[in-house]
């Protein structure tokens, strides 16, 4: 009887430790990227009162006769299924869909999380707003992501790092009029931005110089005469040569020099109609700053600047690991390597067995309410049950002491 009360006071303390861990996944039903646990059970070792014996002599064998000295929790497990995607409305919202975690370091310790739900600090440091750890990823160059180099933090500096591009190619679109005498003139002002961003107006003169030519001559300001060719159109008005030309521009202001770029002219036509020709645009951006971002495929931060340019700043990293059950819960939905779950390959979402990352949208709890209820029931009733055998074994205890009376 004092077997069957100890066994018993072992399923009372092991249904305890699951109505705990039920109770937690309940609790954390709502809890961005939670990941529930399990409890599993195994038996206590065995009192054995016969051993087995073989066969011999001519009868059978025997089977051991062993009393279970009761229950014990075996593992409590971390079930790393897939939450649900829920759309958000923050800025900064990632969501892994697959395996793989998002890498939280605090300056001297890295941790691993599924929650995306990430802002910026003062600096424009993308963070985890519960503890301000920051997250971790790869830093664009020119726009360019290399994998190559260690990961970091990712700094976002909205308000700041200004961006411009040089124009490259200006194209000039419209007509020239055919119906102009050898010698006529148009002229057009064309505005382009040097490496600095700096604007510099250009004037293109065009001249008729025969049945089917014009000849064109760029100048600047300051420095002159930039550039000059000559047009060439076919019977039908279109350009059959000299439709591009170059324009150098040689520049004392700091900024790359000479200042080169392609003046594109091959949509320019040559009818009976007025002179229409102007610029129709150039590809080069004055001065901006970051005013917003947005997140783009695989967890690329796309930077928007008041000058209309877009440009890739960075991008967050994730981690695997062979074993994710194996982490161990820091709390703040963090988790932390240990000697059983392997060490962390960090990469590019998308990349070696990683999950893809998603902007705009957060992954829910993998809670399953319907499930954690019917556990619940079940527990209740085997610690109910486990009560009853102790209530039982010390009924029996009680009329054995009765019967000294």
């Amino acid at each position: 009887m004092g077997t069957a009360m100890y066994a018993g006071v072992s399923a009372l303390q092991s249904q305890q430790t699951r109505l705990n861990v039920i109770g937690n996944n309940i609790a954390n039903l709502n809890t961005v990227g939670f990941r529930s646990g399990r409890v599993v059970f195994q038996d206590l070792l065995s009192q054995t009162i016969t051993s087995a014996s073989a066969p011999q002599g001519g009868r059978g064998g025997i089977n051991p006769r062993q009393i279970g000295l009761g229950v014990t929790v075996a593992s409590i497990d971390t079930n790393f299924n897939q939450g649900a995607l829920l759309a958000s409305n923050g800025v900064a919202d990632f969501a892994v869909q697959g395996d793989g975690l998002f890498i939280i370091a605090d300056g001297t310790r890295r941790y691993y999380s599924r929650d995306g739900s990430f802002g910026l600090d003062s600096n424009g440091t993308l963070v985890e707003p519960a503890t301000g750890y920051t997250v971790q990823g790869y830093s664009a160059v020119n726009g360019v992501i290399d994998e190559s180099q260690p990961i970091g933090n990712i700094v976002i500096p909205v308000g700041g790092a200004g961006r411009t591009s040089a124009t490259t190619v200006a194209t000039m679109l419209g007509n020239l009029d055919s119906r102009a005498t050898v010698g006529d003139t148009v002229q057009r002002g064309i505005r382009v931005y040097d490496s600095l961003g700096t604007l510099q107006e250009v004037t293109v003169t065009f001249t008729r110089a025969a049945a089917n030519e014009y000849t064109w001559a760029a100048t600047h300001p300051i420095a002159g005469a930039v550039g000059s060719g000559t047009i060439v159109f076919d019977v039908n008005g279109q350009v059959s040569s000299g439709g591009s030309g170059t324009i150098s521009i040689p520049l004392t202001n700091g900024a790359q020099t000479p200042f080169a770029f392609t003046l594109d002219m091959n949509g320019v036509t040559q009818h009976a109609v007025d002179h229409t020709i102007a610029l129709s645009n150039q590809n080069g951006f004055p001065p901006g700053v970051l005013e917003s971002f947005s997140i783009g495929q695989g967890g690329t931060i796309v930077g928007i600047f008041s000058n209309g340019m877009t440009e890739v700043l960075g991008q967050v990293a994730l981690a695997v690991f062979n074993n994710p059950g194996g982490l161990v819960r820091a709390a703040s939905n963090l988790y932390t390597a240990s000697p059983n779950s392997g060490f962390a390959r960090e990469g590019l979402p998308g990349t070696g067995g990683r999950g893809t990352v998603s902007g705009g949208v957060l992954e829910g709890s993998n809670v399953d309410i319907a499930t954690e209820f019917s556990n619940l029931i079940v527990t209740q009733r085997a610690f109910q049950a486990a009560a009853r055998s102790i209530t039982a074994a010390d009924t029996l205890l009680s009329e054995s002491v009765n019967l000294l009376r």
